[in-house]
């Protein structure tokens, strides 16, 4: 008898130990679940997965574009100022400058709705000198001329005048084209203002 009190004993000790443990653990060792209401929880449909619509994002792509229209019409007109007319008068002299008899000095001819009229009757009384030339005789007669520089010599937007000497390099050739050995030559150009339009009214080659 003596031996199943004690083993008695025994048992009720050992499961004191285990209840203990078993306290101690759920107590301070174990985190407690937090359970969520169901009525929190977002169904899955179809393999998709809940989105939030009030707080989604927008990238750059889809945000809206914001389309402006340029007017033209109120931007400011542009006023022709000395380096504008110097660039000009470089492509007025090459042109004015380069001429072959084959061509029948055509050039002066393209060149006349940037002219006065006072240089337009020169253009062809000087056109129909060089017909009267010897080299005109049938052979090639040519020169070819290019701009170098420009110097804006007078420049009087409010009186209408400018004056603007151009650098070239000619080359004149007779029979064969590119024939003849190249030199510099400066180009005299005096323009006038009519009707807000810069014309040329004179041409001079230096010496």
């Amino acid at each position: 008898m003596q031996v199943n009190r004690k083993k008695v004993a025994a048992l009720i000790i050992v499961l004191g130990i285990i209840i203990i443990a078993l306290i101690i653990y759920f107590s301070f060792l174990k985190k407690p679940i937090s359970l969520i209401p169901n009525e929190q929880l977002a169904p899955v449909i179809s393999g998709q997965l809940p989105s939030d619509t009030a707080t989604g994002t927008t990238t750059p792509s889809d945000m809206p574009r914001n389309y402006q229209q340029y007017d033209v019409s109120k931007e400011a007109p542009h006023q022709t100022n000395a380096d504008d007319l110097g660039k000009v008068s470089m492509s007025f002299a090459e042109r004015f400058g380069s001429f072959s008899n084959q061509s029948d000095y055509g050039n002066f001819t393209d060149l006349k709705i940037l002219m006065t009229n006072n240089m337009k009757e020169w253009v062809d009384k000087y056109v129909s000198n060089l017909k009267t030339q010897p080299q005109n005789d049938g052979a090639y007669y040519g020169v070819v001329s290019d701009a170098l520089t420009y110097e804006v010599k007078k420049f009087d937007d409010k009186a209408g005048e400018a004056e603007i000497v151009i650098g070239m390099q000619r080359r004149e050739s007779t029979e064969n084209i590119n024939g003849g050995q190249s030199y510099i030559q400066n180009l005299d150009l005096s323009l006038v203002k009519e009707n807000n339009d810069w014309l040329f009214d004179k041409a001079y080659w230096q010496k």
